[in-house]
């Protein structure tokens, strides 16, 4: 009898694997194999059925995880691309063609080209693009030999609006990793507003902001390249040196305003009286220079120069008036008048002050003459400087009369330089340099204060002393510290503020009006009294004359010379007595010589006179014997005997 076998309890899956083959697990023969081997194939079944769940779960996080990074790599997009709008460069790539195979849409905003339309295209530096020759040599030397390459300046011209840009490009070459070369990498940025910034600066750096010429960094840069291309064509060339007369008057009487218009105007009539391979420049201030190549000759250069100063000399309308100004030009030639921009400069400029000193509105060439004397000048300018550290001045004293009586009312204090080799110079010999050096501050404040030690001097040995000037020049005057100097000077030595006065020139008060009239009523206020020197030798204003403190007017001698005998002289003289009687200002004669002027200028009512009728100059010892003549003599010894007793 057949044993009998347990059912065995298999799984769902294995039942399902028995049912696609047609057999039955109940229905199979009932032996121990057979069960054994049910109960095996349950068992793989079973970790069969595990290892799934496993690989599907594996996969299931997989999965996911492939979600995230795709996620990251969406969201890294997006901020590069977001990035990039925002950013000023834009980002490619080229093949090893050189081909672009991907450009940013921020080319688009700047080189109005699509960045689609570069895809397969080379750059092309001959159309829409160009570069300086330098700058594309070392371009084409990197990629060909295919090294990075940074800072490549590129301009565009975008096609819309034929508008430029300017780029600055950077790139790196790529490889395989067999070491093929596969392209470049790289990125690229506008840089349009530096570099007209950039621009801009080097403008500032080489033009006058007033006038748009080059300035005087620019001009001495093309003067050098000049006389370069003068000696290889052996052509000369002229160099004019301009300068405005009277521009001053225009700035004290409208303002720094109106003489800002002025040079504007000036500056485009002298365009207009070159040619334009010609140079015309702005050194500064009013003066301006032209540098006219290949110019023919002195007399094409004269001509060119009356142009000028016939441009120059047309009214300008200013403010509603019409203002004349004229011009003075200087003219130096290349190579006879310099070898070297700044001997050519000069030289011209030492002409130029030749044409002011023949009076303004004409031309001067440069000559010889003007070398010698600008040696002179040099010469003299040491010495001048030796002679302030050796303290080489000495004061003489030219005494002022009464015209009626003959008495000494008054003394004028001049300076004198005794010079160990030449002796005693007059002023007329150095102030001028000594002025123009800047040496004159210094002189004057010697002479202020030697006036003033040798007015208390006097006045110690008991002497009436009359009031002593002194003369002021125009930078001493125009010098802040002038009426600290007067102060101290006669706060040192004790005197009281009627014994000393100054004079100053027509010239010098009117240079600035304004400015002078203050001044002068400072010095008033303190008890300093002014007189006006040279007068009729100007162009004074009565409306100013009214304003300046002065007290008195000296006629200039060279009215005095002509009389009795000119009937000009004659004329100016009694309108400048009329003038002064109506001011209420007292007028002293210069330069009175003979017996009939001064009988003359008596009987015209002028009261005190100055000249070689009266005494000349003299040192101060021979001046305290005419302080010590008989009446004043006994004066003294009165007083010196009232102090004893």
């Amino acid at each position: 009898m057949a044993a009998m076998h347990t059912p065995i309890e298999l799984s769902p899956a294995l039942r399902r694997q028995l049912a696609r083959l047609g057999l039955k697990p109940h229905s199979a023969p009932s032996s121990a194999g057979w069960a054994a081997l049910l109960a095996w194939l349950d068992q793989t079944q079973g970790r069969a059925a595990k290892r799934q769940d496993s690989l599907d779960k594996q996969l299931a996080e997989a999965q996911q995880e492939l979600a995230r990074l795709q996620l990251a790599v969406n969201l890294a997009q997006d901020r590069l691309k977001s990035q990039l709008e925002l950013s000023a460069d834009w980002i490619w790539e080229q093949d090893a063609e050189l081909r672009f195979t991907y450009v940013s849409d921020g080319i688009e905003a700047v080189a109005g080209i699509a960045a689609a339309r570069l895809i397969g295209r080379k750059r092309e530096f001959n159309v829409g693009f160009d570069m300086s020759a330098e700058m594309h040599e070392q371009y084409l030397l990197a990629v060909n030999q295919r090294r990075p390459y940074r800072d490549v300046v590129i301009a565009m011209t975008r096609p819309h609006d034929a508008s430029r840009r300017h780029v600055r490009i950077s790139a790196e070459p790529m490889f395989a990793a067999d070491g093929e070369f596969l392209g470049y990498r790289g990125a690229s940025r506008d840089i349009t507003e530096t570099v007209l910034a950039d621009r801009k600066i080097q403008e500032l750096a080489r033009y006058d902001g007033l006038t748009g010429l080059p300035n005087r960094n620019m001009f001495m840069t093309e003067l050098d390249a000049a006389i370069a291309r003068s000696h290889r064509r052996s052509e000369p060339f002229a160099l004019c040196f301009i300068d405005l007369d009277r521009f001053k008057t225009v700035n004290d009487t409208l303002g720094h305003d109106a003489g800002d218009e002025l040079l504007r105007i000036m500056a485009a009539r002298l365009r207009t009286c070159v040619r334009s391979t010609d140079l015309v420049a702005r050194l500064g201030g009013d003066e301006f220079v032209m540098l006219l190549e290949a110019s023919g000759g002195a007399a094409d250069v004269t001509r060119v120069a009356q142009k000028v100063i016939t441009a120059i000399g047309a009214a300008v309308p200013l403010q509603g008036l019409n203002f004349l100004v004229t011009g003075s030009v200087g003219v130096a030639m290349h190579p006879n008048d310099g070898a070297d921009a700044a001997s050519l400069l000069k030289n011209a400029d030492a002409a130029m002050y030749l044409a002011k000193e023949r009076g303004k509105n004409n031309v001067q060439f440069y000559t010889s003459a003007l070398a010698d004397e600008a040696v002179r000048q040099f010469t003299l300018e040491t010495e001048l400087r030796q002679a302030v550290d050796r303290d080489q001045w000495v004061l003489y004293y030219q005494p002022l009369v009464d015209l009626k009586t003959g008495a000494l009312c008054g003394m004028e204090a001049l300076l004198r330089w005794q010079h160990p080799q030449r002796g005693l110079v007059a002023p007329g010999e150095f102030i001028g340099v000594a002025e123009d050096r800047g040496l004159i501050i210094t002189i004057g404040r010697w002479v202020l204060c030697e006036a003033c030690r040798q007015v208390r001097a006097w006045r110690d040995a008991g002497y009436e002393v009359p009031t002593v000037s002194v003369n002021v020049s125009a930078r001493q005057f125009g010098d802040d510290s002038l009426f600290d100097v007067i102060a101290d000077a006669t706060r040192r030595h004790g005197l009281p503020s009627g014994a000393l006065s100054i004079e100053l020139t027509e010239s010098v008060l009117m240079s600035e009006p304004q400015r002078s009239a203050a001044t002068l009523g400072r010095l008033a206020d303190a008890g300093i009294a002014a007189a006006i020197d040279d007068f009729g030798t100007g162009y004074s204003s009565l409306a100013y004359l009214k304003r300046f403190a002065a007290t008195t007017v000296k006629i200039d001698r060279s009215f005095i010379d002509g009389l009795p005998g000119s009937r000009d002289d004659l004329a100016i003289t009694q309108a400048v007595l009329a003038m002064a009687r109506t001011l209420g200002l007292q007028v002293v004669a210069e330069g009175v010589e003979t017996v009939a002027q001064r009988d003359l200028l008596t009987a015209l009512g002028c009261e005190r006179g100055q000249g070689y009728l009266f005494g000349r100059p003299m040192p101060a010892s021979d001046m305290e014997r005419r302080l010590a003549g008989p009446a004043a003599a006994k004066s003294v010894s009165a007083r010196r005997a009232k102090r004893k007793a």
